[in-house]
């Protein structure tokens, strides 16, 4: 837009001794301005009636007046009009980050596949196919949703400018999207900007709110602590002259691998609601059908909001991201029931696996022995864009994205909700680590695609450069079905102390370590082969996929071959058995470490220095990012392999281990 033209001196002047003014002197001179505008032509008319009366002076008295006048009234300069701009979905969403992260967590051994068989899921195949599209280009699947071609305009927070009651907060139009994030430090602060939603939604018409509670053991303490912070909304709300009576009605649900309505009566009164909150079960089952619970809560409340034309809100609380298999074949068309019905989606969650869809939680028996239970938690993509791998075997170190899990996010956000992304200060989480903190603003360039599924993958796979990124990771993806993903494993636990055993397991894992690294340096040249048109990439994000990827596809290879010396030494000369913890505690077996040293520097040396040089240029290039910590990780790990012993509890064996 063309800059407004800079003001006479004189009407600048004006407008400065006018800044102070009142609202009403202000439209008093606007007025004056105008009638002098309009009185023009009668005083041409009284000028040429002075002067037929002979009255020259007054002529020029008239003048004079007319002049000061002019001078006297004061400049007011027409408001800037703001240009919101559209956007159209796809390509990308965007969102404001104004988050600081401090967690590291840690997943699974024995999920399902990452990519599902439903038709959302892309085809995948294995490693050796992937590595032959350096020459001829893999195909995928393309198969592509209509997409919606409605412009829609973001207008960002609205709450933000919004005060209960406002006629601000009621002219918030219907259909306005979401945010897919907002970071906060704990329920309390999520707590209280609900508060506010409920308001604003209440400024326009009667509200039905429905809270959704994960069933899972893990969030029985979260429960507790919402339950507590759920009382204290209801008594701000009840403040409010807005909230009073049955202008806000409340409805309780719970979900795990089947959903309950604990309030069939929506209520007003928080005393019901408590009860109702109390007496959510644990689910033992594992399952969190997320998709399904958002359909029950309309199936259960759509009658009662359209009946007494309220507006319906889900607030779901939970700790991870949903069945996987059941969130690829269900997210639009909930997504698509829930706009049908008007309902608002909010989410209190947690941050998501960076690139990765699990999570460990750490339980302990009644034996004081440790347990390691897989929960869904990410990743912050349709599908992950991060190897799925560690170099040795499916990855277990779960680093925090970032953005929350995608199908929260996106439900979220396309519904006019928010996620709010609460800290993971958990400390059963495996590997969590309080020194990883992400940097708002270098974060900015790097949000995550909420696109359709469908729409997100025909246009990745249009790009031969983000095409090849992804096959790399499918056919290095250890959670494919069938023999296929188990070759890109070797055992790194429970080695047998008994040396002729040993020997055996160790020889076949040798010859697997060999596979892995032709796989890997296929990989390598694969991802080669696309090098070129890294530097016509737009997204910052798959930039730095590709360059995270490439280092590690090398480092691997020279970790893996350490791995396969270091198993051949151990064979001829075993470790003498060290069991501090006495017959209370038996050695298990032997367990794979990293350590600087390397046995065989001579060969491998090369190739971890060409991988460390790679590794710091991402975490210059990308330092305040989920991509520079990982960096950082991988340089920490060492090269060199030591085997250490392993210590249980014989007495936890057969212990029947809980689901999150």
């Amino acid at each position: 837009m063309a800059e407004r033209p800079a003001p006479a001196e004189p009407a600048k002047k004006a407008q400065a001794a006018g800044k102070n003014a009142t609202p009403e002197s202000q439209a008093a001179a606007e007025e004056a301005e105008e009638e002098v505008a309009d009185d023009s032509p009668r005083l041409g008319r009284n000028v040429v009636w002075g002067l037929a009366a002979g009255g020259s002076s007054m002529v020029v008295h008239l003048a004079l007046l007319l002049l000061l006048g002019l001078m006297m009234t004061p400049y007011v300069e027409k408001p800037k009009v703001q240009i919101i701009e559209s956007s159209v979905e796809p390509p990308r969403e965007q969102e404001e980050i104004t988050q600081k992260l401090d967690q590291k967590i840690t997943p699974s051994t024995s999920l399902n596949a990452v990519s599902s068989t439903s038709s959302s899921a892309s085809a995948t195949v294995g490693v050796q196919g992937a590595i032959s599209s350096a020459v001829t280009a893999p195909k995928l699947n393309t198969t592509v949703v209509n997409r919606p071609t409605a412009v829609r305009v973001d207008v960002g927070a609205v709450n933000v400018f919004t005060q209960s009651g406002s006629t601000f907060a009621a002219a918030v139009p219907e259909g306005t999207l979401g945010e897919g994030l907002a970071a906060s430090e704990g329920y309390g602060d999520a707590m209280d900007r609900m508060t506010q939603e409920i308001l604003n939604m209440l400024a326009k018409r009667k509200v039905i709110v429905v809270w959704a509670f994960d069933q899972s053991e893990s969030m029985q303490d979260d429960r507790e602590e919402v339950m507590g912070r759920v009382d204290r909304v209801y008594q701000e709300l009840g403040l409010s002259s807005a909230a009073k009576d049955d202008a806000l009605l409340t409805g309780v649900v719970s979900y795990g691998a089947k959903s309950l309505n604990h309030t069939p009566t929506p209520t007003y009164k928080p005393e019901e609601i408590m009860a109702a909150v109390k007496a959510v079960p644990n689910d033992p089952s594992g399952f969190e059908m997320q998709c399904e619970a958002l359909q029950f809560c309309v199936a259960n409340y759509q009658k009662v909001a359209t009946s007494g034309n309220r507006q319906m809100a889900i607030i779901m609380v939970t700790d991870e991201s949903g069945d996987m298999n059941s969130n690829i074949a269900q997210l639009e068309s909930t997504i698509q029931l829930l706009k049908q019905a008007n309902v608002k989606v909010y989410v209190l969650g947690r941050e998501s696996v960076f690139g990765y869809p699990y999570a460990r939680m750490r339980w302990l028996d009644e034996f004081k022995q440790a347990h390691w239970i897989p929960i869904d938690r990410g990743p912050e993509t349709p599908q992950p864009e991060q190897l799925q791998i560690n170099g040795f075997h499916r990855r277990w170190d779960a680093f925090p994205s970032g953005f929350g899990p995608y199908e929260q996010s996106r439900v979220a956000r396309q519904t006019g909700g928010i996620f709010f992304m609460l800290p993971s200060p958990e400390v059963q989480l495996v590997g969590r680590r309080a020194d990883i903190a992400y940097d708002a603003d270098a974060m900015r360039p790097f949000l995550p695609d909420l696109s359709a599924r469908n729409d997100y993958m025909s246009d990745r796979d249009k790009s031969p450069f983000r095409q090849m990124i992804f096959k790399v990771i499918s056919d290095l993806n250890p959670y494919q079905s069938g023999s296929k993903g188990s070759r890109v494993e070797v055992k790194t636990d429970q080695y047998p102390i008994e040396p002729a055993r040993f020997a055996q397991e160790a020889t076949a894992n040798m010859k697997k370590a060999q596979d892995l690294i032709v796989y890997l340096g296929e990989a390598q040249k694969a991802l080669e082969s696309v090098a070129s048109h890294r530097a016509r990439e737009k997204s910052p994000r798959w930039r730095a996929n590709y360059d995270l990827i490439y280092a590690q596809t090398i480092s691997y290879q020279a970790r893996l071959q350490e791995y396969g010396w270091y198993l051949a030494e151990f064979i001829k000369t075993p470790k003498a058995i060290k069991n501090p913890l006495g017959p209370a505690r038996p050695t298990n077996g032997w367990d794979v470490g990293t350590v600087k040293r390397l046995l065989k520097p001579d060969v491998t040396a090369a190739t971890r220095d060409k991988a460390d040089a790679l590794f710091r240029e991402i975490q210059k290039e990308y330092a305040g990012t989920p991509w520079a910590w990982r960096a950082t990780e991988e340089l920490g790990r060492g090269y060199g392999i030591e085997l250490h012993e392993d210590f249980e509890d014989p007495r936890s064996r057969g212990i029947k281990v809980p689901k999150y």
